[in-house]
């Protein structure tokens, strides 16, 4: 049984000593690691209400992208599971082209439909299989990130707490939802996100010195790690560094400027035009929009199941 959030006053924060929040803000993706310490710096259960429903949102766009990066970059091999990796993003492309373009329901939707292949292709994204993996006895990722969605959706229809005393109790509703999404999810602290610097040439080996940016944990000063890789990479790119070696998190997640910040930030793919445009991607951090016209044909170019390849 999980501890809730006590009830009393308007300036309760949530429990900052649990194991599972202080891993999840050190050893998850930043963008996962930076909401939950909003959350737990957040000074009324008003904003903790905000904070939890917008960590767990993040939530599932991370591990939905990371998935798909990995779906997309090793889902090669025998022709069945190529054809069945090639379904799933072309189900994500379609969502990303869709006119709304992607919501919270999309990536919970996408995950629950990847179960199947993930529970045959276990190697493809390690950990997934067990992180969705949901019986009687046992309640899966997406039932966890559905729950919070469900949530979600109650606020956005105007049903939001009206009191702090509202708020704490529907804090400590859902607060165990996310706690177990971020158990669920555990496996993408082993799957590192990078940020590359630079990539040079080492002719006497014929290999590749590479700087990267740890984007890994809740602070923003990333890490700067070095690694010796047999290919190239793209500087300014996000890869997810698999057992296998690094593979690319574009058009997915995307490092950008933006205009209302004016400065760099994280960035994911949420929706682009079907024939031609720009990109629209949102950041993680405050949810503005920026464009990029690249990641648009990226986009455009994932699988196309409806014509049996890409295009």
């Amino acid at each position: 049984m999980q501890q809730s959030v006590p009830l009393a006053k308007d300036d309760t924060k949530p429990p900052s000593t649990s194991a599972v929040w202080v891993d999840a803000r050190n050893k998850m993706p930043h963008p996962v690691a930076r909401a939950l310490r909003t959350l737990q710096q957040a000074n009324t259960s008003k904003e903790q209400y905000e904070a939890l429903l917008d960590a767990a949102e993040i939530l599932a766009i991370s591990v939905s992208v990371t998935a798909a990066a990995l779906l997309r970059g090793k889902s090669g091999g025998s022709e069945g599971s190529e054809e069945s990796g090639r379904r799933n993003l072309s189900t994500l492309r379609s969502a990303l082209l869709a006119g709304g373009g992607a919501t919270f329901g999309t990536w919970t939707n996408w995950l629950e439909a990847l179960r199947p292949f993930a529970a045959s292709h276990p190697d493809v994204v390690p950990g997934l299989p067990n992180a969705l993996r949901g019986d009687l006895h046992t309640t899966g990722l997406v039932d966890h990130l559905n729950a919070l969605r469900t949530e979600r959706n109650r606020a956005a229809h105007g049903d939001r707490p009206q009191s702090a005393g509202e708020s704490t109790v529907r804090v400590a509703e859902i607060r165990p939802h996310l706690e177990q999404a971020l158990i669920k999810a555990e496996f993408l602290t082993r799957l590192p996100w990078l940020l590359t610097v630079s990539c040079s040439y080492r002719p006497r080996s014929d290999t590749f010195d590479v700087v990267a940016h740890h984007v890994m944990g809740d602070h923003p000063d990333f890490e700067r790690r070095e690694f010796t890789w047999p290919d190239p990479v793209a500087n300014d790119v996000f890869y997810v560094l698999s057992a296998e070696g690094p593979v690319t998190l574009s058009p997915f997640v995307a490092s950008l400027f933006c205009p209302q910040c004016r400065q760099m930030e994280v960035c994911y793919s949420a929706r682009a035009a079907k024939n031609t445009g720009p990109a629209t991607l949102k950041s993680f951090a405050r949810g503005h929009t920026v464009h990029s016209p690249d990641l648009g044909d990226e986009i455009r170019s994932l699988p196309d199941h409806r014509q049996g390849t890409a295009p």
